[in-house]
């Protein structure tokens, strides 16, 4: 048996293909398959080129693949759209076996290998998923870069455009970021960053995402402003935590595993240490942990457990060593 995963995101879109025993046949990775930053037509063309790239690595058909998995992102939130994507997505598998759902299940089924629990997703956007011990399923943020996405990289980067401004207007005291930013970026006149944001970057989300990057580097070296962005972003993080656990009527007595993907968790200590401080003011037993697996072979193992309706550690196992050897890395 086969399985293929696919997931996609604000940046990049990866394509997985598994036997049943978590070996990895073959991997690709592809650009943003996000229709609302793109269209329907690129989404359409890149799942094609993706799904046929891999499987091409995989020494394998369409035709072949037992059951697939695709992650989305956007899916689910536009009715007319979901329909649209799974019209396409039908004519490309046409008799295979598929599901489709929001990215976010595909990031919570690698983080916690489909085991009940909360996973957060904060890459270019962020949303909140999980499941509790009956099964049932629930989201919470993912309102989009405009609505919401709060604690997400782009937001981040919205943030470090923030400090900046106001170091370089004298409403901040200037903190190391100032001059961080300003070499990486190559500024020499302060309202350089105008012309940047608008001409250069046209303000694309994934473009103002990177900027978190030089917000870590600022907390890096102790810059105040950068370390307090992140630990807001950490509390933004802690309210979808907090309304997931309501919504999924976890127990006060019973463990809630909490678990992460996306590049904002990069930062590591700058966003972990304040979410678990925040996480610690519940009345709750939670535990934190490392993601268990990447959201793409989450997503080919969720479709291995659609298929099989079974709980494999093993296949767990291999996919985590699997994954080491193809060096997939968040």
């Amino acid at each position: 048996m086969i399985f293929l995963g696919i997931d996609g995101g604000g940046t990049r879109t990866e394509f997985i293909i598994i036997d049943e025993n978590g070996k990895i046949l073959g991997h690709t990775t592809k650009a943003t398959c996000h229709y609302k930053q793109t269209s329907l037509q690129n989404f359409k063309e890149i799942i094609i080129d993706g799904v046929n790239e891999v499987c091409r690595k995989a020494d394998t058909t369409i035709s072949q693949i037992d059951y697939s998995f695709i992650g989305i992102p956007g899916y689910g939130e536009i009715l007319d759209d979901a329909e649209k994507m799974d019209l396409i997505i039908n004519d490309i598998f046409k008799q295979n076996s598929f599901e489709c759902a929001n990215d976010a299940v595909a990031a919570w089924a690698g983080s916690l290998a489909c085991k009940p629990g909360i996973n957060i997703v904060a890459g270019t956007g962020a949303i909140g998923f999980g499941m509790n011990k009956n099964g049932k399923l629930h989201r919470a943020g993912g309102w989009g870069y405009f609505c919401g996405d709060e604690g997400s990289a782009y937001w981040l980067g919205k943030k470090t455009i923030e400090i900046f401004s106001k170091e370089a207007d004298g409403r901040l005291e200037k903190t190391q970021l100032y001059d961080i930013f300003k070499s990486k970026l190559n500024i020499k006149n302060d309202f350089d960053l105008i012309d940047l944001i608008y001409t250069t970057y046209e303000m694309k989300r994934d473009k103002i995402a990177e900027l978190a990057i030089i917000l870590h580097e600022a907390a890096e070296v102790g810059d105040k402003f950068a370390i307090d962005a992140f630990s807001q972003s950490a509390y933004e993080h802690y309210l979808t935590i907090k309304a997931l656990i309501e919504k999924l009527d976890f127990l006060s007595e019973e463990k809630v595993l909490v678990s992460y993907s996306g590049g904002v968790f990069n930062s590591g200590i700058y966003i972990l240490e304040p979410l678990k401080s925040y996480l610690d003011n519940l009345n709750m037993i939670i535990e934190l942990i490392n993601p268990i697996l990447t959201p793409v072979a989450g997503a080919a193992l969720y479709a291995y457990k659609i298929f099989t309706r079974e709980d494999n550690l093993k296949i767990v196992k291999a996919l985590r060593e699997e994954e080491i050897k193809w060096k997939i890395r968040y």
